[in-house]
């Protein structure tokens, strides 16, 4: 084994050693999950009216509890929303979060996404097959995000991207709804005991788990969750998933208690494969 291959060994070794920042974790301004609300930008094939807008909610968090803004901007379809230019010179502003078929600049982005889909004309064609088989399946759209608590710092700023789809359908996706987390049986309260694993148990709100029409047949949604905790303590299992039909899951979470008293905040964020996002949080203590 060569000396230099040595050295990458020993790094990435070093990265899964104490200081390694897991998924789970919470060390520094982070965003857990951006909702839009509703969950698609949505064309009524049998309606006359535009669809109504879209508000955009991050859930950002950091590690002190210090405040959190996020700004978003719609990003242009002729550019590459990866590319850290969206919030920025490869996106429109979408100011408090709402994307409104209202604003002419939105309106252009969104012709762009149309277009791609019927090149072959100067404007899109709304009886092209291709594109309306395009709307049916459903066209992606990116929104950038910037998240910062204000200090200017490289830990108190992401930024990152949030996929929406624009989809012609009669009945809309819905968010997920996550109404409860159970320890033992109840609703989390605390407090916890030090230095112990628990198990955590996420409650579904009534509906969340949507049918609806895949081109082999109905189906439902499988709704998977991730598992986030301030503290010292440790998340166990990230990504817990609800049994539906004939597809197994366990939703359950285990999570290793702090071995000194401490007061945690804990999220659970739901998602339903199809755009649709909820969640829910807990703060409770650990130890007396």
């Amino acid at each position: 084994m060569r000396p230099h291959v040595l050295v990458l060994l020993a790094a990435l070794l070093a990265a899964c050693g104490p200081d390694f920042e897991l998924q789970s974790e919470i060390r520094r301004v982070r965003v857990l999950a951006i909702q839009a609300e509703p969950a698609e930008l949505l064309l009524d094939p049998n309606g006359t009216t535009p669809p109504s807008p879209v508000t955009f909610n991050a859930l950002a968090v950091a590690s002190d509890g210090r405040p959190v803004t996020v700004s978003y901007a719609l990003c242009r379809f002729s550019g590459n929303p990866y590319d850290g230019r969206c919030p920025g010179e490869n996106g429109v502003a979408l100011p408090d979060g709402v994307l409104s078929l209202l604003d002419p600049n939105v309106q252009a982005v969104l012709a762009e996404a149309l277009q791609a889909q019927n090149p072959g004309g100067e404007t899109p064609d709304p009886n092209d097959p291709e594109l309306l088989a395009a709307l049916e399946a459903g066209i992606p759209l990116f929104v950038g995000y910037e998240a910062t608590d204000g200090t200017g710092t490289p830990e108190g700023t992401e930024r990152g991207v949030r996929r929406v789809t624009l989809r012609a359908a009669a009945v809309p996706n819905q968010n997920p709804a996550v109404a409860d987390i159970l320890w033992e049986g109840a609703s989390l309260a605390g407090p916890l005991p030090v230095g112990r694993e628990v198990t955590f148990q996420p409650v579904l709100g009534e509906g969340s788990a949507e049918a609806y029409e895949t081109e082999d047949g109905p189906a439902t949604e499988q709704v998977f969750y991730s598992w986030f905790a301030t503290g010292d303590g440790e998340v166990k299992e990230f990504r817990s998933l609800e049994p539906v039909d004939d597809r197994p899951g366990d939703p359950t979470s285990k999570y290793e208690t702090p071995a000194t008293p401490q007061r945690i905040t804990f999220w659970v964020v739901a998602r339903d494969g199809r755009g649709g996002v909820g969640w829910l949080s807990r703060t409770v203590d650990v130890g007396p």
